[in-house]
């Protein structure tokens, strides 16, 4: 007889939950990684092309800043606490399934725009379709793996953001390396495209492909309900009042860490452009590979051994490997501008990069282990709306207006990031080391009970 995803009671016993097969746990993994993925080069080819973009346009820096920053990031989180809603009550699996198809076609729509204001839209048109993936797919990720397989499993999952933002520089690098040399190309109705715009056609057209092998996916059955409504009512007020205190915390926590690995990702680029006169194919070549490398291994190490730590009984494991990572991360970030040449500020981004992913795969198991199942795609809806907000906001914005208006020098760049890095980074080490203790407490009364004989 095969048993439902709740917790059943049967003659007075609790009946544990059955759990998806491996293999169709890790399928649902990897689908979902390729989503992530191909999100994020369409959400980040756009850093690869701030030369191009604002030779055409006509934009400053700032300018650029709200189209990688607020245009894509207001939308993408307004929309998350919604559509979350929708992942916690329906089908996460078609919610996903439209949500590729919508960004693939924003995407598209960013290649064809002529102004600011047509490409500012389009950015915003990406993000309301980006904002149904994530808090689905971790939700998937989380019905499919034990607590004790987990941190792993959204690790992984968590890798693809990066894989993305490696594979957007490499690509985009080589179309702007190719477009230098090549003749102009002329599509019928769209006329003559310019180098950056042919990098946005190219990058939405895996999204056809991707949605196929989402519909393909099965629909996990929801775990742990009983055991989340004995912890906490299930209702997302009450959740809040019950634990806004250790939410806010984490959710400040790590957002605020994120706030330096947004402004690498954003200006890097212009970085090694302007302060070492690399040219943008190199730069995406590179930093790409460097992203790849040691930034998916700090993701995957550091889900390996939260899982490990968990395993042994450290309940706060997540949030010990995150404060540990972001301090060996501060140090680089901030000498990373100050290097006497672009290899050796460049070996210093590969170390910044592997220290802040050991942090970048652990808030979503942060966050999911204080918030019952029925609460949980809300919960990272909640979170990517502060996340979001502020370190793609802060992030991109903060060092653009320190370069605008503080330094006055668009070439100091990378000591804009060095100086908003030694800003931010200590008030979310902080939070997240006020959180421990009341972590702790929660993952440890959430942990079950031993089987009945």
């Amino acid at each position: 007889m095969t048993q439902t995803s709740e917790m059943l009671e049967t003659q007075g016993q609790k009946v544990a939950p059955a759990w998806p097969s491996s293999t169709r746990a890790w399928a649902t993994v990897f689908v979902l990684l390729a989503a992530y993925a191909v999100a994020f080069i369409d959400r980040q080819i756009l850093t690869l092309l701030v030369e191009p973009i604002q030779r055409d346009l006509e934009i400053t820096d700032t300018q650029f800043s709200l189209l990688s920053g607020l245009a894509f990031t207001l939308f993408y989180t307004l929309m998350g606490i919604p559509l979350g809603w929708l992942a916690d009550r329906g089908s996460r699996r078609k919610l996903i399934l439209v949500s590729v198809l919508f960004w693939s076609a924003m995407t598209a729509a960013c290649g064809m725009a002529k102004s600011f204001g047509m490409l500012f839209l389009a950015r915003i048109g990406v993000g309301v379709g980006e904002a149904g993936l994530s808090p689905a797919a971790f939700s998937m990720i989380a019905d499919s793996f034990p607590t004790e397989k987990r941190a792993r499993a959204l690790s992984i999952y968590a890798m693809g953001a990066v894989a993305g933002v490696g594979l957007a520089l490499i690509i985009g690098g080589a179309v702007i390396g190719w477009a230098s040399t090549a003749p102009p190309v002329v599509l019928p109705i769209l006329g003559e495209l310019r180098t950056w715009q042919l990098a946005f056609l190219l990058v939405s057209l895996p999204g056809p492909v991707l949605a196929i092998a989402v519909w393909a996916l099965r629909e996990p059955q929801r775990q742990e309900l009983a055991k989340a409504d004995a912890t906490v009512s299930d209702g997302f007020g009450r959740f809040m009042r019950e634990r806004g205190r250790i939410f806010l915390l984490l959710a400040m926590g790590y957002s605020i860490i994120g706030v330096p690995i947004a402004a690498y990702l954003t200006w890097t680029p212009a970085f090694m452009v302007r302060a070492y006169d690399w040219n943008i194919s190199t730069v995406g070549a590179v930093y790409g590979v460097v992203l790849l490398i040691f930034n998916t291994s700090g993701i995957f190490l550091g889900g390996w051994a939260s899982d490990r730590w968990i395993a042994a009984g450290r309940k706060d494991a997540a949030l010990a490997i995150s404060i540990g990572g972001a301090l060996i991360g501060l140090p680089f970030a901030v000498m990373a501008p100050f290097m006497p040449n672009g290899w050796a500020a460049m070996g210093c981004i590969a170390a910044l990069s592997f220290g802040f992913g050991l942090a970048q795969g652990l808030p979503a198991v942060s966050i999911q282990a204080i918030a019952p199942n029925q609460l949980r795609a809300r919960a990272m809806a909640l979170y990517f709306l502060i996340g979001n907000v502020v370190a793609f906001t802060i992030g991109p914005t903060g060092v653009a207006m320190i370069s605008d208006y503080w330094l006055k020098d668009p070439a100091k760049i990378g000591v804009a990031i060095g100086i908003l890095t030694l800003m931010m980074l200590p008030i979310g080490l902080l939070a997240l080391w006020a959180a421990r203790s009341e972590f702790r407490q929660i993952v440890g009364a959430n942990d079950p009970a031993p089987a009945a004989k």
